[in-house]
């Protein structure tokens, strides 16, 4: 029995690679049946005294009980059911970091990912220059949407090939994988649909993975150094003047912060903006312990007149805001521990300075929406993390 289970927890690992880019939906039920592998697979004690020795893992349950414990302040909680469905994913943490994963589990998982990851880029390339239909038009089971980019949404679309293209960077170049030229591929066909896309927060961490390795390795011959970083916003230069998603987004941004939220004449303020202005003034008033869990969309539903629709599933597209909004300061520190912990273990790992380059692109991610509870991207960086904690050179 045990064989089996661990034999089926290697192959949906796997799978979960294959997966992520391409379906929320089996995703999701790929989760589900690594819990339940984990949970038949027994051992418990050695699995909650690896969870007990590690700070970031205990952090996660300091950060959930206190959502729970925000239950007992404010009186606006219609969306706390919503909450605590977000997360429980965070779970999932404990659960894949506890796994019997061998070596040549999380290999194949890696070309899994990257595989995948690559073939939904070329897909969404096609679909941009109209060489194919939108997936929907083939597939009963892939929404038409025009949000869609590939298999999922744009801007989820656009993050995962970008935490993709970061994984690639430090196989190619710190690991020397076999692969180069696959690899190299690889990132060329990420870049191509990150920068022919809408999403804007995956073209960002592209930018930050590459100029990082750029600087890295070419800090001591500055000609090759700003040589490459021409290269790199050269093509940036090319793509804004050809294509109209990239210029319309970047120009829209630029407009935006000039003009301090104001989006033009007899138009409504940005909503980004309006989020920022209004979540702090709300904040300064109860900076401790916050509005309580699942107050946010109610409290901006019935309290902001800004143009803009809210509903009590409504997030301030950041993250830190929207822990500190609804359990004030402590609530960001439980938050903030997590990544802290996570920093520290993967640097003190051989490679560490690249490792943490995936915990730091999520943090940033969370600057511009609430990515820590959104489910596809919760379960790519879980994911992962279980690969770069886990990975050995071989």
């Amino acid at each position: 029995m045990n064989k089996f289970i661990v034999r089926a927890q290697q192959f949906l690992f796997v799978l979960l690679g294959v997966f992520i880019p391409t379906s929320i939906a089996i995703t999701n039920l790929i989760v589900a049946l690594l819990t339940i592998c984990w949970l038949l697979e027994g051992d418990f004690k050695t699995k909650f005294d690896s969870i007990k020795s590690s700070k970031w893992m205990l952090s996660i349950f300091a950060l959930i009980a206190f959502y729970a414990l925000g239950m007992l302040w404010g009186d606006q909680h219609l969306n706390a059911d919503w909450q605590f469905q977000r997360l429980a994913l965070l779970l999932v943490f404990p659960v894949l970091m506890t796994m019997n994963l061998k070596q040549e589990t999380i290999n194949r998982a890696i070309f899994a990912f990257l595989g995948t990851a690559f073939i939904s880029g070329l897909v969404a390339i096609a679909i941009n220059n109209n060489i194919i239909l939108p997936l929907g038009n083939y597939l009963s089971f892939i929404d038409i949407s025009w949000r869609n980019s590939a298999f999922i949404t744009y801007n989820y679309h656009n993050v995962i090939l970008a935490l993709a293209t970061t994984l690639s960077f430090y196989l190619l170049i710190e690991r020397k994988s076999k692969y180069t030229y696959l690899l190299l591929l690889f990132i060329i066909i990420y870049a191509i649909s990150i920068f022919t896309e809408r999403g804007r927060a995956g073209q960002v961490i592209f930018n930050l993975s590459a100029v990082f390795y750029i600087i890295y390795y070419n800090r001591r011959n500055l000609l090759r150094l700003f040589t490459l970083l021409i290269l790199l916003f050269s093509f940036q230069f090319i793509v804004y003047k050809s294509t109209i998603v990239y210029k319309s987004r970047f120009d829209a941004v630029s407009n935006v912060i000039q003009n301090n939220g104001d989006r033009g004449e007899g138009k409504t303020e940005d909503i980004r903006y309006v989020f920022i202005k209004e979540s702090l003034s709300r904040i300064l008033a109860k900076p401790i312990f916050g509005y309580g869990t699942g107050s946010f969309g109610t409290i901006f539903e019935n309290e902001v007149k800004s143009g803009h629709y809210f509903d009590t599933h409504t997030t301030p597209h950041n993250q830190y805001i929207y822990v500190w909004f609804e359990l004030g300061i402590l609530g960001l520190v439980l938050l903030l521990l997590i990544f802290y912990h996570q920093l520290k273990e993967l640097f003190r790992k051989k490679d560490g300075i690249h490792r943490v380059l995936l915990p730091l692109s999520f943090m940033f991610l969370m600057l511009v929406d609430s990515y820590f509870f959104i489910f596809i991207l919760t379960i790519c960086y879980i994911f992962l993390y279980t690969i770069y904690s886990r990975h050995q050179q071989g």
